[in-house]
This record gives C-alpha cells, sequence and structure tokens, in this order.
C-alpha cells in the first residue's frame, strides 16, 4: 500500500487506489470555484479565501494520520476536527470568513457562539495544532494574510444586519458547492461529467415560442383561448421590462401556466440571467406542470426540465424504469437537483424557503444558483401570512442585490405592494397584463355563477340539493378530512352508485390520488357519473371541469380557486358554485380559521358577482392581515439580524408536525420486501416509497400502535386498514385538518 509523502485532502476513491487528492490542490481548486461563483455576489476575493482556507485543518499530522488508517481500513480510526483551524484564522484575519469556514461540514453556527466554539473542547491542545497547521500550510505556500480588498468587498452589506445575513448565506452556499464539486472530482469524475446539461435558455425560448404558434393553429377559437392568447402575447411583450418584481394575475384557467414561463424565458434571455426557477405549493401542480413543460420540451430531451421535490421517484421521471436511458437520466437529474445547476427548474416553495433559511450544509448548496435568474412563484396566495416578514424581505433582497427578476402568479392575488402597519411589502410591482385588462378577462372568462346559500346544511341537506339539481358530475370541497368522510357516508346513504363516487385528501398517499385524478378526468371527459368529495387538495392548479361545484365556506381566496375547477374550459353556458355553510362540519384551526372568518364579510348574497372582480382579493388581503399574529415570522427576523443560523432554521413553511407511514397500496409492499431483505434503505429508495406516505399527528400516530410496525430506525409500515375510497383507517376520532397540502 502506497502511502501519500505530502499532506492530502482524500483517501484515493475505489477505482484509483493510488490516487490520493492532493491536499494544497484541493484548497487551490475550492477557492478558484468559490470565487467563480462569488463573483455574482460582487465578492471573488471573499470566496477565494474562504475556499483557500476552508480545509487547513488538515494540514495537521493527526488528521494525516487519520485518513491513512481509513485508507488501511484501521476501524480504530478517529476523525480529527479541521474545520475549526481554518476559522481560526479566518476569524483573525477577516471574521465574517470564521463561521462559514467552521460550519463547512456542520452547518452555519450563531455568530455570537463562535468565540466559545473556536477553542475547541481542550483548548490547549487547540492552540498547539493551530500553530502547527499554520507552520505546515505556510510552508505549503498557502497564503495566510487576508488582503485589504475582503472588507471593501464586503463593506455594503454590513451597514445592514439583515442583509448581511443572506450576503453570508449565499457566500456559504459558494463554498458549499465549490468543495462539493471538487472532492467529487476526485473520487466520481465520470459522475461530475454527469452534471453538464447541454441545453440553454435561447434553446428553451425558442421551443417554448414553436410550440405555442402550431398550440394556437390547432385551438378553437373560444373565449377560454381569445384570453389565453392575450394573455400569452402580454407575457412576451412584457418580458423587455427592466428585472423587478411583476405580477401575474390571470383567472384561473387562463394559461398562466404556458404564459408565465413565456415570461420568464423572454426576460431571462432578454437580460442575460442564468435559468428559470418555478415554484409551486402543491403536489397536484408540480406533477401537472411538470407535465406540460416535458410535452413543451419533448424534443429537447429529459433534462430540459429538473424536477426537484421530494415526491418524486424514478418511475414518475420515465414510463419504462428498466431502461439504461431512464436510469442514466434520472440519475443526471439527482446530482443536478443538488446545486440546480440547470436552466429550467420546477420545484416547491417548501424546497425554496426552507433552503433560503436553512443552515445544513447541503440545503444551502444550491443558493448561489439562484443569483441572477427568474424565480416564478405560482399560486403565491399560499404562502403563509406569519411567515411573511422574512419571506417578503428575502426575496426583496434577491431582486435588489442580486440581480433575480420575481413572477407572483395567481388569480388571488395577495396584498404585497408597499408597506403597510402588517406587511413590509415591495416598493414596486409591475403589472404583466395591465389592471384594466386583467379586470377584461375576468369579466370574459365569467364561467360560472355564485351561489350562496342561507342558513347551515346538514349533509343530508348537500345531497337533496343534489338530487334536486340531477347533477350526474359534481364537486364537493369540504375543510377537513373527518367532513370529508361525513359527506362520502351521506352519498351512500343517498345510494348514489359506488362506482361514480370519488374521494381525494390526504387520506390518500400521493400515488393514489394521481390514479384517482386520472380515473376522474376520464370519467369526466366521456361524460360518465363522478361524484367526487374532496378536501383542499383539488383547488389550486388542478385540471378539473365539473358543472357543478360544491365549496363549503372557506378563505376567499379558496373560494374561487374552487370555482376554477368549474366550467373550466367554458364550454357550458354557465357553471355552478354553491357555497354553503356545513352544519356539521368543521375548519381548522388556526390562520384557516381567522381567514374563514374574514371571508364570511364578503359572502353575502348580493355582493357574489365581486367574486368576479380582482381587486377584491387586494381588500380582503389587506384585513385579513389585520388579524393575523405575525410574531413566528418577526421572531425569525430577529434571529437573522443577531446571526444567528441555527435559530433561524427554525423556519419552516410546513406549520404541522406529522409522521410519515407507508401504507399498502400500489409498489409499495414490493419496495419494503426490498428493504427488508437488504437491511438497509438508500436515498432513492426513500424517494421511491415518498408516492406511498401518508402523514398521521404524533397523537394519532401514537394512538394506533397495533396498525404499524418499524421497518427500519425511523420508517414506518402502517399495518391497519387503507380502503380504495377513503384511503387510510385507523381508531379513534377522525383528524380535523389535512395535516397539510404543501409537498417539500
Amino acid at each position: 500500500m502506497t502511502l501519500p509523502s505530502h499532506p492530502v485532502a482524500h483517501t484515493p476513491s475505489p477505482n484509483r487506489p493510488q490516487q490520493w487528492h492532493d491536499l494544497k490542490a484541493h484548497l487551490v481548486q475550492v477557492a478558484q470555484r468559490t470565487a467563480e461563483f462569488a463573483t455574482l455576489l460582487g465578492a471573488p476575493t471573499v470566496g477565494h479565501y474562504g475556499g483557500l482556507w476552508h480545509d487547513l485543518g488538515k494540514y495537521n499530522p493527526d488528521f494525516q494520520a487519520y485518513l491513512q488508517g481509513c485508507h488501511r481500513g484501521d476501524k480504530k480510526a478517529k476523525s480529527v476536527p479541521h474545520a475549526i483551524h481554518g476559522a481560526k484564522l479566518a476569524a483573525q484575519e477577516f471574521p465574517p470568513l470564521a463561521a462559514l469556514i467552521y460550519g463547512h461540514h456542520s452547518g452555519l453556527p450563531a455568530f455570537d457562539s463562535l468565540g466559545v466554539k473556536l477553542q475547541g473542547r481542550n483548548p490547549d491542545r487547540t492552540a498547539t495544532d493551530y500553530q502547527e497547521v499554520l507552520k505546515r500550510a505556510e510552508a505549503a505556500g498557502i497564503n495566510l494574510t487576508a488582503p485589504p480588498t475582503l472588507a471593501q468587498e464586503m463593506t455594503a452589506h454590513q451597514r445592514d444586519p439583515l442583509r448581511a445575513e443572506l450576503f453570508l448565506r449565499l457566500l456559504f452556499s459558494c463554498l458549499i458547492d465549490g468543495d462539493h464539486l471538487d472532492t467529487e472530482q476526485h473520487f466520481n469524475p465520470e459522475q461530475t461529467a454527469q452534471r453538464d446539461i447541454p441545453l440553454t435558455l435561447p434553446q428553451l425560448q425558442a421551443q417554448l415560442a414553436h410550440e405555442q404558434a402550431a398550440l394556437m393553429e390547432k385551438v378553437p377559437d373560444t373565449p377560454v383561448n381569445q384570453v389565453r392568447r392575450e394573455v400569452y402575447d402580454y407575457c412576451c411583450a412584457q418580458a423587455l421590462q427592466k428585472p423587478g418584481v411583476f405580477r401575474l394575475c390571470v383567472p384561473t384557467g387562463g394559461g398562466k401556466t404556458r404564459s408565465g414561463l413565456a415570461f420568464a424565458l423572454n426576460h431571462a434571455c432578454e437580460y442575460g440571467q442564468r435559468r428559470v426557477i418555478f415554484a409551486v405549493p402543491y403536489t397536484s401542480i408540480i406533477e401537472q406542470t411538470v407535465q406540460v413543460y416535458r410535452d413543451i420540451f419533448a424534443p429537447l430531451g429529459e433534462m430540459a426540465v429538473l424536477e426537484h421535490h421530494s415526491a418524486i421517484s424514478p418511475e414518475g421521471f420515465k414510463e419504462d424504469w428498466r431502461d439504461e436511458d431512464a436510469r442514466s437520466g434520472y440519475a443526471q437529474a439527482r446530482l443536478v437537483a443538488q446545486n440546480w445547476d440547470a436552466p429550467l427548474i420546477v420545484t416547491t416553495t417548501v424546497q425554496l424557503f426552507n433552503s433560503l433559511f436553512a443552515h445544513r450544509p447541503m440545503p444551502c448548496r444550491k443558493l448561489h444558483n439562484l443569483v441572477n435568474s427568474v424565480i416564478v412563484l405560482d399560486e403565491v396566495q399560499t404562502l403563509p401570512i406569519p411567515l411573511l416578514d422574512p419571506i417578503l424581505d428575502v426575496l426583496g433582497q434577491l431582486v435588489k442585490y442580486y440581480g433575480v427578476t420575481l413572477v407572483l402568479c395567481t388569480a388571488t392575488q395577495p396584498a404585497f405592494e408597499g408597506t403597510n402597519p402588517y406587511v413590509g411589502g415591495f416598493d414596486q410591482i409591475t403589472d404583466i397584463v395591465p389592471p384594466a385588462e386583467a379586470q377584461r378577462h375576468f369579466q370574459r372568462l365569467k364561467r360560472v355563477d355564485y351561489i350562496r346559500r342561507s342558513g347551515a346544511w346538514s349533509w343530508s341537506d348537500l345531497m337533496a340539493d343534489l338530487q334536486a339539481r340531477s347533477a350526474q358530475q359534481a364537486l364537493m370541497i369540504v375543510n377537513t378530512r373527518k367532513d370529508a368522510l361525513g359527506v362520502l357516508e351521506a352519498l351512500e346513504a343517498a345510494e348514489f352508485p359506488g362506482e361514480g363516487v370519488f374521494h381525494l385528501s390526504t387520506l390518500l398517499c400521493g400515488a393514489h390520488r394521481r390514479r384517482v385524478l386520472g380515473v376522474v378526468k376520464r370519467r369526466l371527459a366521456e361524460g360518465l357519473p363522478c361524484w367526487v368529495v374532496s378536501t383542499q387538495v383539488v383547488e389550486a392548479g388542478v385540471d378539473l371541469d365539473f358543472p357543478v361545484v360544491y365549496r363549503a365556506i372557506a378563505p376567499l381566496d379558496r373560494i374561487v380557486q374552487a370555482a376554477g375547477r368549474c366550467n373550466r374550459e367554458g364550454k357550458r353556458d354557465r357553471g355552478q358554485v354553491i357555497i354553503f355553510e356545513p352544519q356539521e362540519g368543521g375548519s381548522p384551526r388556526g390562520l384557516y380559521q381567522t381567514a374563514y372568518a374574514v371571508a364570511k364579510n364578503y359572502l353575502s348574497p348580493e355582493e357574489m358577482d365581486a367574486l368576479h372582480t380582482p381587486d377584491l382579493f387586494l381588500r380582503y388581503f389587506q384585513e385579513l392581515y389585520q388579524q393575523v399574529d405575525f410574531s413566528p415570522g418577526q421572531e425569525i427576523q430577529g434571529e437573522r439580524k443577531k446571526l444567528n443560523y441555527p435559530g433561524v432554521a427554525q423556519f419552516s413553511l410546513i406549520e404541522d408536525q406529522t409522521i410519515p407511514v407507508v401504507v399498502n397500496y400500489g409498489e409499495s409492499g414490493k419496495i419494503l420486501a426490498q428493504m427488508r431483505s437488504q437491511g438497509r434503505v438508500g436515498r432513492e429508495t426513500r424517494r421511491r416509497l415518498q408516492a406511498y406516505l401518508v402523514n398521521l399527528f404524533p397523537w394519532q400516530f401514537n394512538q394506533n400502535e397495533e396498525n404499524r410496525q418499524e421497518v427500519i430506525p425511523g420508517l414506518w409500515e402502517w399495518t391497519g386498514g387503507y380502503d380504495e375510497l377513503v384511503g387510510i383507517q385507523w381508531q379513534g376520532e377522525p383528524i380535523q385538518r389535512d395535516p397539510f397540502d404543501l409537498i417539500i
């Protein structure tokens, strides 16, 4: 066995047993990569020294002995801390870099705790090792003195603690990506080669324009398609506007999925931006959006659209997973998802914002690739109001300092422009579709009549109205999973034919919901009986078209989004949206219940026509903000000002803490059997299981010990009932709400 005669950063890779990773070469390469990434932050020199010093501690002779022991297979080889020494040098030479270097494996620390951390567990030993590291690094020719330009590159950011917090997080991202890419190049250069995506934004732009022109020649000249064409044309024309914050207000069914992408691609090409990031909140929307985009860009290959969220599985990437090209393509997608180095990314708002407030290396790794990009937030009204302070502040900084263009998409636009006593919004928002024209579009796409029923309805009253209308196709949306089960029981009691009754909520796993949606769409298209009972999971972005929609009173934006599933294509003179107050029903607690109460003020029978007016939602959200507790977001802002990164990382778009269980559906049994036989689970296997998970609250999980068993530590199989119509079945009271309908 050949041991190195010079300091090394890593052991040889299994495929190259004699090729150690030279330490100085690693430091120089990471410095170059980090400086290149940080150039877009205006801080190439800071980036260079962050990369050059990040692994200085590996000059410690004890660390070199540890690597040699690992290479010999010595199980007693004990890891030696190394990040602390580069951080100590940074604290002496340029303090802002110290936390980044210290946390490049463990995560960004709180700045006020760093002084204690840099002393190490044994301060005397740490000080001795530090001097030895400096001596050996200097002998190797590593520059240990920071030039004055480092301070100059950070001066503007240090004037505002919130600005400094984001700048350092983005710089941390540059360092993490630079370090991982160089390490990967050593261990697996073939994998590094897979990262290259030979596609450009102009190619995507040209393909979309070509495909849109072909589509417009085929579609009938209906009022809906006329509006879609006009919206698309506005998006192309307004893309020439200078970067900033834009608002795309389009009625439901108005084609914002295609039009928003057209704006983003044309704008990015016009201003030389690097990528387009399309963030959506719900499973149903992301799957539908990705499919639309994959169809558009099919001639450019699988990698034209990078899909990044926890529910993606190999089966969803290409139909035949046994095909070698499919496996290779999926592996490439997984690599690129680590750092979002792709021209077009479709992800979730949870991935985006939880990463923007994370402190761990891997979630932060992608963040520097947000710089100089177009970020499209679809269904932006779903952003949690209590967290708007940090969300809007970070988005505003990305626009103001980092070349980002932001597009806010929805039919129900929240009040994000200007500053009021409740929300600090954006100084200026440019409407892609002029407000007067948007108002005209809403009136032209007035495809439904809203009908407000007085008094409270029992589920039997709902059945009576359904029967009186002889409605053979209807969507019934209620506020809780318990209510959905109640309506299903009422349908059974009223003897509605079982083959036409369907249910959609998070009682069903994702794969089950996708299958039900497919069956429902087919029955709607073929004119077959179809009665769907659902919670909010179908409201935004799901391409369904019912003649009648019943909606239990809910937040105002939810009601209008539900109406978007009624007469969506305008093939009927008018659809009917019946708004009712359930006698037996409930409402989720917290913000949903607050919005529910405010919405009631806008739902008198004589004001139903105002629901077709986009300006209504600005007033509604302004009133809602007055009722909301903003302290969670304010606490995050306070932690940001203190540069307490672990404290900031308490931010989470998903409010409810839940425990996922794998249900017996589809391929889940086969995957679990494979895991048991292997005695382990890899990352990709976990991702394949995402489609078969149902989330339970802790009390509900604990109440059903006999209905679950642990497959491996932290992964539970549900051994209780799972019904084709209802989904998961459990003991105890039915849960009052979907745990969450956001996905990560």
